[in-house]
């Protein structure tokens, strides 16, 4: 029996839970992380929620709309097929942690796009995504009017009945960016932040296809000034030629290049930059939370010492979750890879290691050390 086959032990239920959010800046070692809580038996891990909904992190506002809203609005966010996410699936280049099994037979395709909360979240817990996808549909249309957070709560809290688990852990790669609406809407939720050297995160960003999107993305943003895959078709032919640069046409919604995709060079340091944007404004949210509140937990600690380190994510958790078992299951599963960013090419190496001194600047001023026994960081 797998990790996704656990028994429903009673009926579904919505009952409060236990919330944490594992975060990072991506390819940070946090996907392994979920994996691996995935298999506790108490705990709900959610991989990828908030990373499809917002369709890599562009519609932020959307997903936490201000004020209350009723069930169908929180539905719509929940099932919506976006263009970023739908264009990656329909020419074949999804990231892996996409695990919605797409085949002549599934009810969605790249093609029609697949709803937000299926495209990793339900897979990651159940072999029959489409009947969980189906049976969330009928619960949460009879949720009350209630914040964007109070929703999401309430979801947790049913999944967590669904599958007789005490906690939920939400984690999406890259959503240090949303510490502060995590903050917001979730108020009383405690935080495991996975570090991982930034020059190694910057080139692992260089090769995951969904990091690569969200530079191109980005880039095109910038040179065109609008979100371009916010545009309708009569807006995109209206973009002239100098607008797009030479280099990035081919990724434009209407004349997407899988082929040109795949090649196209990112320098690291352009990732690497982006590594200590995000550690900086990331660490600056988390600094407001309690410190009992707050894990910084080196992946590079859990490679070397995986039943160390995990023991204190479980001890952070709470007593409950201590599970000697457990350990030694996760022991078995972590491989260390070997380290890429000191293969580069001197100069190519300078401009990297450079770009990240101001994100290790941000770790060492808040305290956040290799080696940690116990939680830090965050307010007295």
């Amino acid at each position: 029996m797998t990790a996704k086959e656990q028994p429903v032990t009673r009926q579904p239920i919505e009952r409060p839970a236990d919330a944490v959010f594992v975060t990072g800046t991506g390819r940070c070692g946090s996907t392994l992380v979920s994996h691996l809580l995935r298999d506790h038996p108490r705990v709900l891990s959610l991989s990828e929620l908030f990373n499809h909904l917002t369709d890599m992190y562009r519609l932020t506002a959307s997903v936490f709309p201000e004020g209350r809203c009723g069930a169908g609005q929180f539905w719509e966010i929940l099932s919506a097929r976006h263009p970023v996410n739908r264009m990656l699936s329909r020419h074949g280049v999804a990231p892996k942690e996409v695990l919605y099994p797409v085949s002549e037979t599934s009810r969605y395709t790249g093609a029609t796009g697949v709803p937000a909360v299926l495209l990793t979240t339900l897979p990651h817990l159940s072999d029959d995504p489409e009947a969980l996808y189906d049976e969330m549909a009928t619960a949460v249309a009879g949720f009350p009017e209630a914040t964007a957070g109070e929703h999401y709560a309430r979801l947790f809290g049913w999944l967590c009945g669904r599958f007789d688990k005490d906690v939920w852990v939400e984690r999406s790669g890259g959503s240090l960016i949303l510490a502060s609406q995590y903050l917001r809407h979730f108020p009383e939720a405690r935080f495991v932040h996975i570090v991982r050297d930034g020059r190694d995160v910057a080139v692992s960003m260089t090769r995951h296809h969904g990091f690569r999107m969200a530079a191109i993305v980005m880039g095109l943003g910038l040179a065109v000034g609008r979100d371009v895959y916010s545009l309708g078709p009569g807006e995109l032919d209206a973009l002239s030629p100098e607008q797009v640069p030479d280099d990035l046409r081919s990724f434009l919604p209407d004349r997407f290049d899988a082929e040109a995709f795949r090649a196209y060079a990112i320098p690291p340091s352009l990732f690497g930059a982006y590594w200590s944007d995000e550690m900086e404004r990331g660490l600056a949210a988390l600094s407001e939370v309690p410190r009992d509140r707050v894990l910084h937990l080196w992946y590079e600690d859990i490679l070397d010492r995986p039943a160390e380190s995990l023991g204190l994510l479980a001890e952070f958790l709470g007593p409950r979750y201590a599970d000697d078992d457990w350990l030694r299951r996760c022991e078995a599963r972590v491989a260390a890879p070997a380290s890429a960013w000191t293969d580069l090419p001197p100069d190519e190496r300078d401009r990297l290691d450079q770009a990240c001194r101001k994100g290790f600047d941000v770790l060492s001023a808040h305290g956040v050390a290799r080696g940690a026994r116990r939680p830090v960081g965050g307010a007295a």
